[in-house]
Formats: structure tokens, sequence, C-alpha cells
């Protein structure tokens, strides 16, 4: 058993979490709410991998009295998350071990099968009912579940990935969704993909298929083929609005999309459409 600093959340960081707007920034408040009750720096280094100085940024609001130090233990790695262990050492003897994380990013290099003809005709069907919003197109979910979906991992929050290269848009959107109740990763490149959904599987993702290292529609297609991931509802929020791009998604398999800008209450609406919540 060893020891490391994690944080937690201060009787006045609760308090700015509720104020709206508050005293801090939009970045630090993002930061704030996803402290909780105890997380450590490397802890949020996971959840935001493309945020700036997280060290700097505890500091502050440590020196600020709205989180405070604290000694967490930590146990060992269990034997079982071994494959995910890329510190590890191998043994001298032992063949090379493939990762959980290696297969999937060798299933998602590949191309996804195209759409089927009848995959189009009802993304079309599903776009000629669509309104037509100030914003874009705003798509209605299209298998939003007969009843609540429970989290995957077993936990009273549901997980949401947000994967999206324009930082300051992800932390609007993960902001958002950590004020509904939601707990929120962030990707923006192939590497924190793979990263994100090798540990526990998201019960939400919402993607935008503008990437800067990847393309954004293969990705989406091959999540809906890979077996652990087909059944994620995946919402598509991109700034790409023109006819062919929305049925390309749809007919890929996104459970709805949304045109950029996007108001953080309606990016919640649709995060609990999709998965049948109130």
């Amino acid at each position: 058993m060893s020891a490391k600093t994690a944080y937690r959340l201060t009787a006045k960081g609760s308090a700015e979490i509720a104020a709206k707007p508050g005293k801090l920034n939009p970045g630090l408040k993002v930061l704030l709410t996803a402290i909780g009750s105890r997380i450590t720096e490397e802890e949020l280094r996971t959840k935001f991998p493309r945020a700036g100085n997280i060290g700097a940024a505890l500091a502050q609001l440590v020196a600020g009295e709205h989180i405070e130090a604290i000694v967490a233990s930590v146990k060992p790695k269990a034997a079982e998350d071994d494959d995910l262990d890329f510190s590890a050492e191998p043994q001298p003897t032992a063949k090379p071990k493939v990762t959980k994380s290696d297969d999937l990013e060798s299933f998602l290099s590949e191309r996804p099968k195209e759409p089927t003809l009848q995959q189009r005709k009802q993304a079309e069907g599903t776009l000629s009912g669509a309104r037509r919003l100030k914003a874009g197109y705003e798509i209605s979910i299209l298998n939003r579940p007969g009843k609540p979906l429970a989290p995957r991992n077993g936990g009273s929050k549901h997980i949401v990935l947000v994967i999206d290269s324009h930082e300051a848009e992800a932390l609007a959107a993960a902001h958002g969704l950590m004020q509904g109740g939601f707990e929120v990763r962030g990707a923006g490149n192939k590497a924190e993909i793979v990263a994100a959904l090798g540990k526990t599987p998201p019960d939400l993702i919402i993607m935008d298929v503008e990437l800067h290292d990847t393309v954004g529609l293969d990705v989406l297609g091959k999540l809906h083929e890979h077996p652990q991931f087909k059944s994620t509802p995946i919402i598509v929020v991109t700034a790409r609005a023109e006819r062919d791009d929305i049925v390309a998604a749809l007919a890929y398999g996104a459970s709805g999309y949304l045109n950029k800008p996007v108001k953080p209450e309606t990016l919640l609406r649709y995060a609990k459409d999709a998965l049948g919540l109130p």
C-alpha cells in the first residue's frame, strides 16, 4: 500500500459549482466539478488528456480554498489489469502480449463496411422529417430505449466519452454534462480515443467527425462493428451540416446529429434521451 496526494472539494468549492456563473473561469470550473470527494492529479490528467497545466490549476484552487489536499492510499495494481499496464516489463521467457488497446487500435485503423442501401434509405427518411434550425440540423434520437439504461460500470453515474479535437468546445460540453450528473471522459485524437475506450466502456459517446489525425466517420462506423460498442449510442456533434454529411453519419450508426454551436442544455437533453433518462 502506497500513498499519494489527492484532492477533494471544500464547502467553498461546492458553492462555486452551484453558483451561476460563479467567480472562476470556465476551465477552472470544469476541473473543480470533476474533483468531487476524492481524485488525484493523475486521474484528472486521464479525464482531460488535452488540458494544460493541471498541476498549476490545482494549486490555484487550493490557494483559493476551493479544494484541499489529502493523503490517499493506493492499492497495487491488480493482476487482472496487467494487460492495460504499459509500464510493466515483460518476462524474459514470455512472448510479447497483445493488449486490449493494441487490438482496439488495430481494429479502428481498418476501414468500416460501407452502409447498405437500406441503411442509407433509413437515414434519408430520418433527415426528411428533421427540423431545420438556425444553427443547422437537429435530428431526433433514432433508438431511444424503452427504459432507462443502467450504467455499464455498475455505479451511480453514466459515463460519457466526448471525442472532439477542439479543446474549448470539448471542455464546454464536458462542463454541461458534468453539471447534469454524468461522469465525463475526453479524447481529441486517435491515441486518446483508444486509451479512453480501453477503460470501462462508456454508456454514451458524443463525437465530432472532424478529427485532426483520423477520419471521424470511419471511427463511428468501426465502433458500431465492435461487439463491445455496437450497442453504445453515439451522438454526432459537428459543424458539418451538409445533407450528405448527415446522411452518412446516420447510415454509419449515429443515434443523433447536432450541428455546432450547441447549447449545453440541448446537448444534455440529447444525452439523457439517448440513455432513456427523464
